[in-house]
């Protein structure tokens, strides 16, 4: 939630009521609200003042939000990286990013993306090793010198790798929108 939506609500203001005592404009109240940037200079000091706050306190409250954000998005990132692991360690697509998602579920914002990528690595998974199972008996009778297990394997692990790193493009970009599947195990 926007600071500036919080503050003003907390003290029973509507836009309009805060734009007309601050003689801010309604536009800039919402915008403020709709980035939930930092006000500066003239805009800082009169909604300061209209909140009995000094203005440093009020700028205070931006950067801690801003650090809280920036401490969910390095979550993310060590959840999705996490993934990585599955190189080295059977299963670990699943494990770390699990321990990592589990640990840090206070943060809705870390629980809602967080659950979607242990979800796709649990799907991805899954589908893996049902190819691998079914695979001896079926296409392996029909291309019995080619080792179709590890062409497979290796293909699923590249597509892996490029899913995490499709991500972690879209979190570098503060894209969020990724891995909403429409079947959901968590």
């Amino acid at each position: 939630m926007s600071i500036l939506k919080s503050i003003r609500e907390k003290e029973g203001y509507t836009q309009t009521d805060l734009a007309n005592q601050t003689g801010l404009s309604l536009r800039t109240i919402q915008r403020l609200e709709s980035t939930n940037k930092v006000p500066k200079g003239y805009t800082l000091n009169v909604l300061a003042e209209e909140f009995n706050m000094e203005p440093s306190a009020l700028q205070a409250k931006y950067v801690k939000s801003k650090l809280s954000r920036d401490s969910e998005i390095t979550t993310i990132k060590m959840i999705n990286l996490s993934v990585l692991s599955f190189i080295g360690i059977p299963f670990g697509n699943l494990i770390l990013p699990i321990i990592i998602w589990r640990n840090n579920r206070d943060s809705k914002f870390v629980d809602e993306i967080g659950r979607r990528v242990v979800n796709f690595q649990i799907l991805f998974t899954l589908f893996l090793c049902l190819l691998l199972i079914l695979l001896p008996f079926t296409v392996a009778k029909l291309l019995p010198n080619i080792p179709i297990m590890l062409i497979v394997l290796l293909i699923a692990y590249l597509f892996n790798i490029a899913v995490i790193i499709r991500t972690a493009i879209k979190i570098q970009h503060q894209d969020f929108d990724f891995l909403n599947g429409p079947f959901r195990l968590i």
